[in-house]
């Protein structure tokens, strides 16, 4: 029963982890302007308007606030990685059915997938945009969309695989022992 709770525990961080960091990164690039709003004094020495977005994406604020999401991402993937490992780890010890297994595995699977192939592009490309004028849009531009498009819909689909596994998991109970 200790098993059954720790793995609960590991999947809510897992799910909610994922949560989190949306709404992290989300509001590090669209609340941009609201910190703007809610100091003046920033907007002075920004030295150009919040609104503008061709002069935004050219800016030292979302340089800074890109690094930051990278830096986020990073370390967001790794710690999901051992998450993954363990939640895996916690259902095959505690004899879970076979498809909440193979989901699991899948979502970690996704995670290698997004920390090893897609992470190191979305930032290799992003860095190639940062400081770069978007009138008119630098080459790069259209490969980043589909790269970060790609990252974005395999985290969707890892989240999508732990979410199914977590309520099969949780709802269903474990396996009955196999007959020797």
């Amino acid at each position: 029963m200790k098993q059954h709770a720790l793995l609960a525990f590991v999947l809510g961080c897992w799910l909610g982890g994922s949560v989190l960091m949306t709404a992290v990164v989300y509001y590090n690039f669209a609340g941009f302007a609201d910190l703007f709003d809610r100091n003046p004094k920033l907007a002075q020495a920004a030295g150009f308007d919040p609104r503008d977005a061709l002069t935004k994406k050219a800016s030292v604020q979302w340089v800074q606030a890109s690094e930051l999401n990278r830096v986020f991402f990073h370390a967001w993937n790794r710690t999901q990685i051992v998450l993954g490992v363990v939640a895996l780890a916690l259902a095959l010890a505690g004899h879970a059915r076979r498809l909440p297994i193979a989901l699991l595995a899948l979502g970690l699977g996704l995670v290698l997938v997004i920390h090893l192939g897609l992470e190191p592009r979305v930032s290799d490309l992003g860095r190639e945009l940062d400081f770069l004028p978007r009138d008119p849009p630098p080459p790069m531009l259209d490969a980043f969309a589909r790269v970060h498009r790609a990252y974005f819909m395999a985290e969707t689909a890892r989240f999508g695989l732990v979410l199914v596994a977590c309520g099969l998991l949780l709802f269903s109970g474990p396996q009955p022992p196999r007959a020797a």
